[in-house]
């Protein structure tokens, strides 16, 4: 349980940096780090935070079935 844990807070940093990346993309320049597109940024972030979602409610199911 602490791997997925982990896997989950370390997805989760994952998404955070990939949004902020985004947000200033879109406020400083149209090609930062040669992405053409900000949104390219959340739609990468948003596939991350579902898999954080999903192993946090894996770990909570798992959890319960313990104890």
């Amino acid at each position: 349980m602490k791997n997925l844990n982990l896997f989950a807070w370390i997805s989760g940093i994952i998404a955070l940096i990939l949004m902020f990346l985004g947000f200033i993309d879109f406020l400083f320049s149209p090609k930062f780090l040669f992405v053409n597109h900000t949104i390219n940024y959340f739609h990468v972030a948003n596939s991350f935070l579902l898999l954080t979602i999903c192993i946090v409610l894996l770990d909570k199911c798992k959890g319960k079935k313990e104890e």
